[in-house]
């Protein structure tokens, strides 16, 4: 609803600017909300005659229309003027921004947008409503605040996650309304209860309810009013992600604002501390044991941050026992044990965590990732990695996963033979910068390394077909990932430039990032290999380089060299079956990565190749145990599940 209205009042306010004419397609293809397949509850037919078109008529505009954001780079209106002149469109397809050109001031265009909302052809119930709206509202001083739950407490999968950046405790908003006593302020939430509440402790509050009686209207009216009214005050207050707000807040014109702009340090410390409180006084004092869970989640971090891990782990246990099944709690509570060195309890949560069905695949990764680590901490070794292992190449970005990789990494709690061939005493010393506290993070990073996290673009720099995760596998179409990797290259200490480890690292990421040639990369990687001919990593390297270049002889020589060396690594099997493939002998290629997954272990994309091969010959009985194992090494993800049960359809 909010990004569409949005996209609206853009082009409401394009065709004002650049003098022509809007067109809506409300019914875009792929689109999925049923509640707003009927937009005449909403807006006047001679305002959808005039405005709205449909998928063929849309179709027919786009063969000739270029994106908006194909001009936000121009410095002057002139080559859109033109292109508008010359009859052709401009598709809008964003709707959380106000739009302005580089040429144009935002703050200027910013207060129009309040007005644009009343060149839409409301019907007369809906207008009625808003009229109510704005006399009770515009221009009053009001704050309108948003809490987020709904969905996030109750609705399956939302519930089994967290969501640090949508929920904000109760705590937040008493402090801006004690903060601002005696100003009009007016509340929503998908929770009635949490309304309820502030009501009865602030009794001069507004609801929806106190401007007019929506209970007899449709879902899209109701969304739709709601959202309208709270555009009409003058500040939004809402947590950090929420599209409902955000629409509200760009449609009054204004910013929408979360609470670090609205109170001070000291007020949000107190809040906190508040919050903790509370969590501490047990489930109790919350709508439900998921809502005790997800605001848990938030009070935890700041406890292990300052060193009260052992309060953090209490105050988990009643929520817990109060029948919380959220998935990600036995993640925080073996979190809270493997702070406090209570390893076998810390293990035994995430042995158990992993076997919940709900769990997110970000969150299987991250228990992965810990159960790693605390078995890294007992000795073992191989079990450790082969955790690892899973976690790193489902998710390799993770915070949560690089953290605790690179505590394992530094602690040489890692079998390097389950891992493929990579410089990993190199690997050791790359490293980035820590991530933001709390952004992204289950953990706290100093509770679990002292130094700063690897940069394990390191590793994905020759292996990255192994990663699950697609923006992990674009690591060489990411230019400022790349550039990273190159200056935390520059960074290390006491490592000589002329280091065969760093210098063949660098000529790679020199050849990707346009400064080096590719012949000029093969002369520097041939003398990194006659220097360390034992080297299967830069034997592989210098392959691809000469397939890049178009001598797949070298290539396939260089390789079969490399598998000469280690003839019975997996990753080597695989990586001289993939040079097959792409060169244009698929069979021999595809014996190779079914003998690759046969000595494998722990790679879910060797195994799920594998599978794959044996799909397309036919051979299901053969497809079946690799893509079970597939599965079984990552069961969120989906891929290997469907294949499965297609082959299960198929019998």
């Amino acid at each position: 609803m909010g990004a569409r209205l949005l996209m609206i009042l853009t082009c409401i306010r394009l065709a004002e600017d650049f003098n022509t004419d809007y067109r809506v397609n409300w019914f875009p293809q792929g689109a999925d909300a049923p509640e707003l397949d009927q937009p005449e509850e909403l807006f006047t037919s001679d305002w959808m005659d005039a405005h709205f078109l449909n998928q063929a008529e849309f179709d027919a505009l786009e063969k000739n229309a270029l994106p908006i954001w194909a001009f936000q780079n121009d410095l002057s209106p002139e080559r859109l003027v033109a292109h508008l002149a010359s009859g052709r469109s401009v598709l809008v397809e964003e709707g959380f921004e106000v739009l302005a050109f580089p040429w144009e001031d935002i703050e200027a265009i910013r207060p129009r947008y309040r007005d644009f909302i009343r060149s839409v052809g409301f019907v007369d119930e809906i207008l009625q409503i808003m009229n109510r709206a704005d006399d009770a509202l515009s221009g009053q001083g009001v704050s309108a605040y948003h809490i987020r739950r709904g969905d996030i407490l109750n609705g399956l999968p939302w519930k089994h996650s967290t969501w640090p950046a949508k929920i904000e405790p109760e705590e937040f908003y008493e402090a801006h309304l004690e903060k601002s006593k005696g100003q009009t302020s007016i509340m929503f939430s998908d929770q009635p209860e949490l309304i309820i509440r502030f009501k009865k402790r602030y009794p001069k509050l507004m609801q929806m309810s106190d401007i007019a009686d929506l209970s007899g209207l449709t879902r899209a009216q109701r969304d739709f009013l709601e959202l309208y009214t709270m555009s009409r005050a003058d500040q939004v207050i809402a947590p950090y992600i929420s599209a409902f707000s955000m629409a509200a807040a760009r449609i009054s014109g204004h910013q929408r604002k979360v609470f670090r702009d609205v109170l001070t340090e000291e007020e949000l410390q107190a809040a906190n501390d508040r919050v903790i409180e509370r969590v501490a006084r047990g489930p109790s004092e919350f709508l439900n044991p998921s809502e005790a869970a997800h605001i848990y989640a938030k009070a935890a971090q700041y406890l292990s941050a300052n060193d009260r891990c052992e309060e953090a782990y209490d105050s988990a246990k009643p929520i817990l026992d109060a029948g919380a099944d959220n998935a990600f709690m036995p993640l925080l509570q073996s979190l809270n044990c493997f702070y406090l060195d209570k390893w076998q309890e810390s293990e035994t949560l995430a042995k158990e965590g992993l076997q919940n069905p709900h769990l997110w695949p970000e969150d299987y990764a991250v228990m992965c990732a810990l159960r790693g680590a605390i078995l890294g901490v007992q000795g073992k070794r191989w079990a450790a990695t082969r955790h690892f292992a899973k976690a790193f190449w489902a998710k390799p970005l993770r915070p949560d996963v690089v953290v605790l990789g690179s505590r394992m990494l530094y602690r040489s709690h890692l079998a390097h033979r389950l891992l493929p061939p990579v410089d990993w005493s190199l690997q050791r010393v790359v490293r980035q910068r820590r991530f933001p506290p709390f952004n992204n993070l289950y953990l706290v990073q100093h509770k679990v390394v002292s130094w700063r996290p690897c940069n394990f673009d390191f590793v994905l720099l020759d292996w990255a077909e192994l990663a699950l995760d697609q923006r992990a596998r674009r690591l060489f179409d990411q230019r400022k990932r790349l550039e990273t990797l190159n200056a935390a290259l520059d960074e290390l200490p006491d490592v000589p430039t002329d280091d065969p480890r760093l210098f063949g690292a660098k000529v790679i990421l020199q050849k990707h990032l346009g400064e080096i040639s590719g012949a000029q990369a093969i002369d520097k990687t041939r003398q990194i290999v006659a220097e360390v001919p034992e080297s299967t990593l830069y034997q592989k390297r210098l392959a691809e380089l000469c397939e890049a270049e178009g001598d797949i002889r070298a290539a396939h020589r260089t390789m079969t060299e490399a598998l000469d060396c280690d003839p019975e690594s997996p990753f080597l099997l695989f990586a001289m079956g993939r040079l097959l493939e792409r060169t244009g002998q698929t069979g021999k290629g595809e014996k190779l990565i079914l003998q690759a997954a046969d000595h494998d272990e722990v790679t879910v994309a060797i195994q799920g190749m594998a599978g794959q091969i044996h799909m397309r010959r036919g051979n299901k009985n053969k497809a079946r145990p690799y893509l079970e194992k597939a599965r079984d090494l990552y069961p969120p993800y989906q891929r290997f599940t469907n294949q499965l049960n297609r082959l299960a359809g198929n019998k």
